[in-house]
């Protein structure tokens, strides 16, 4: 990939092994949560660094810099799905908060465009994140808007205030899980996923793509196996990741349910919600609960410092909306994926 230019913008492509362009797209990002988000934890410099030198086998990132005068103003990254969706591209667009509102985030929007058609993609994806409350000003939700895309997911992030739960309403929510779930058993691990486990999980993993609303977000089933599991859990690793999984094993020996708690090597005092998701056959006795409890219970044994977990649902996924609520997550902003035809 060449240096490219926009009237005075000069926008050069982040390799893996420019080390130094790399911790300017860390400092760039590390500025826009500051200024857009400074109750969330500052990016991971480990996490960022692992990302370009550990890029995921399912799909094909690049990431720009954008610069005047030397200066960094901006960046935008591109990812191309390999495996499925390859008719799909997802973007990201970051401006320095200091340089905003002077068409930088126009102009590498346009660059994400020209190089998403350019890869034969048809459809741009965003994920942006806004203000909880709709009559709050919005810059990221009208830039989207004016750009001719489409709302096509709507989500809310829940947060966790890990230290008010109460231990009482925990266990009340174990044992009245445990009464519907009689049959089943739990396992847990710390980092990748057992050998014993990879097609179930990979399984899973399969379904959360046809199961979770997606409303008119047009994703396609994405397939999973073994193998993909494994780089998955490789990248995750070489990203410094701390992760805590649960699953439900039903009579026969079978995982048939799972959730997962990440955190970063850095800011430890935070975790996300990661996946949670029972197979179909096997819903209705209370096994999503029962996980995610003992999930919660490992996350905090494994970090004692952990402070704030944080989830994402769709807001038409009142089933797991419902578990978080009454685990004690609460609204903290809204997120919508933005669909752009090309």
């Amino acid at each position: 990939m060449t240096t490219v230019s926009f009237s005075g913008l000069s926008l050069a492509p982040v390799e893996p092994s420019d080390e130094d362009a790399i911790r300017q797209w860390y400092e760039l990002r590390s500025a826009v949560v500051s200024a857009d988000a400074p109750d969330d934890p500052p990016p991971c410099w480990v996490y960022e660094l692992g990302s370009f030198r550990h890029p995921p086998a399912s799909e094909i990132q690049a990431v720009w810099v954008a610069r005047v005068g030397g200066s960094v103003v901006g960046g935008c990254c591109l990812d191309l799905p390999m495996l499925d969706n390859q008719h799909n591209a997802h973007g990201e667009i970051l401006v320095a908060p200091e340089h905003r509102r002077r068409g930088i985030g126009r102009a590498l929007l346009a660059h994400l465009r020209a190089e998403a058609a350019r890869q034969r993609r048809v459809r741009l994806v965003f994920w942006v994140e806004q203000p909880l409350d709709p009559a709050a000003p919005d810059p990221a939700g009208q830039f989207a808007a004016v750009s001719g895309a489409r709302p096509a997911l709507f989500q809310t992030l829940r947060r966790l205030d890990v230290g008010s739960v109460e231990p009482a309403m925990l266990a009340r929510l174990n044992e009245q899980a445990r009464v519907k779930s009689q049959g089943y058993s739990l396992v847990q691990w710390v980092g990748s996923t057992p050998q014993r486990w990879l097609d179930d999980i990979a399984y899973l993993e399969g379904r959360m793509s046809t199961d979770a609303p997606l409303d008119d977000l047009q994703w396609d089933p994405e397939v999973y196996d073994a193998a993909r599991i494994q780089a998955h859990d490789a990248r995750s690793r070489a990203r410094g990741l701390h992760m805590v999984t649960t699953g439900a094993v039903d009579s026969v020996g079978r995982l048939v349910a799972f959730t997962q708690i990440s955190g970063y090597a850095t800011a430890r005092w935070f975790g996300g919600q990661w996946n949670t998701i029972v197979a179909p056959e096997h819903r209705g006795h209370r096994l999503g609960t029962l996980i995610k409890v003992a999930n919660l219970d490992l996350a905090r044994t494994q970090r004692p410092e952990l402070r704030v977990i944080d989830t994402c649902n769709a807001d038409s996924n009142p089933y797991m909306i419902g578990i978080n609520e009454v685990m004690g997550f609460r609204p903290h902003r809204r997120a919508t994926d933005w669909q752009l035809d090309l």
